[in-house]
């Protein structure tokens, strides 16, 4: 079982803070040489329990210094209606924004330049009850589930439907595309997990985790493997072509996660995220605290960053290489549902429970 802190030791009052974990090694300032090793264990100590060190990595006096800088949104949208499953989503080629209303999707062209802005060119309406999830698959073609026990496919150009299809839909679906396949999706459905095909509703596959109910999958960018975290804190990486599963027991219920090609990162109730490498799943994740759940998570393009939506209303937008956070996105008024990234990596949009979006301009990708 992989524990969520290392830091126990560290912090107990048992043994210096500068020695290595296990050996205990007290330091009397006999000498002014003494006297600063002493100091300087104190102050490493200091920084552990602040949260300045972080596994496996020295905090530089640069690091220690950095402000985090918060930054505010460059335009706002507050009309966009009733809040289905807070769910947002970028085209391949970034210039529409879906966004889930109640039983209707709402496509904004997205304006990029000095200037960017959003404008509402249509509403998908076909579906008869709330939309439980949707995805874009390339460009121009959207597809979306619901509680009527459909699974359309539409042209956001046209605003046409283009497939329609019956299948079984839970309330939560965590529905999510296999990029690089063929029509192949994947959602919750109660205690199993589905791999489907989105145009026939043809089941192809289900996993029944066993320990728990499965609270949150995402597929990694080449849609190779399906990630799968439980409300137990039980996270599983399925080969999608033969089922085989890795097998990591976290040990706290997983609420959020996301995947990069080489990284997964997790996101829990009290505020925690973390990071686990997609090649050692035995690896102890890092971590840093935000003060309210994490309800949403998205990699940047280019998986250098990661974005977390929180239940304190804010966004914090991460440096994944030593799990350093960059910036706080602050304007929201109500907790934050959905976050992503534009595939260029230069814009992130923000929904919260209260249906205002929010746009903004990324920094350091």
């Amino acid at each position: 079982m992989v524990e969520r802190s290392r830091w126990r030791d560290a912090i107990d009052g048992t043994r210096d803070a500068c020695a290595p974990p296990g050996q205990l090694h007290c330091v009397r300032p006999h000498s002014d040489a003494d006297f600063m090793k002493l100091f300087g264990c104190f102050f490493a100590l200091i920084l552990t329990v602040s949260g300045g060190v972080v596994q496996g990595q020295s905090v530089t006096p640069a690091a220690i210094q950095r402000k985090e800088q918060v930054l505010r949104p460059d335009f706002t949208i507050t009309n966009a209606g009733p809040v289905g499953q807070g769910s947002i989503d970028y085209s391949a080629g970034g210039n529409y924004l879906a966004v889930a209303g109640d039983k209707s999707i709402c496509i904004y062209q997205v304006h990029s330049g000095d200037a960017p802005t959003a404008e509402l060119v249509r509403t998908l309406k076909g579906q008869t009850a709330q939309i439980s999830g949707f995805a874009f698959s390339g460009t121009n073609v959207l597809v979306s589930v619901s509680l009527d026990q459909t699974v359309k496919v539409w042209d956001v150009r046209t605003g046409k439907i283009l497939h329609s299809a019956e299948v079984s839909v839970a309330k939560k679906s965590g529905f999510v595309i296999a990029p690089g396949h063929d029509s192949l999706a994947a959602d919750l459905s109660q205690e199993k997990v589905r791999l489907w095909n989105y145009r026939t509703g043809e089941v192809v596959k289900t996993f029944e985790p066993g320990d728990s109910w499965p609270s949150a999958v995402a597929f990694t960018p080449n849609g190779k493997s399906l990630v799968i975290g439980t409300e137990k804190g039980v996270l599983r990486v399925m080969d999608v072509d033969t089922g085989k599963m890795k097998v990591v027991d976290l040990d706290s219920p997983i609420l959020s996660l996301a995947a990069s090609a080489e990284l997964i990162v997790l996101g829990y109730s009290d505020g925690t995220v973390a990071t686990l490498n997609l090649g050692d799943q035995a690896s102890v994740p890092e971590r840093k605290k935000q003060s309210g759940a994490i309800s949403a998570l998205a990699f940047s393009p280019s998986g250098k960053e990661f974005a977390s939506a929180s239940a304190d209303h804010s966004i914090k937008v991460w440096e994944v290489a030593g799990l350093n956070p960059l910036y706080s996105l602050e304007g929201h008024g109500a907790p934050v549902v959905a976050v992503s990234f534009s595939p260029d990596g230069k814009r992130l949009a923000s929904m919260d429970e209260e249906g205002v979006i929010n746009f903004w301009t990324a920094r350091g990708e």
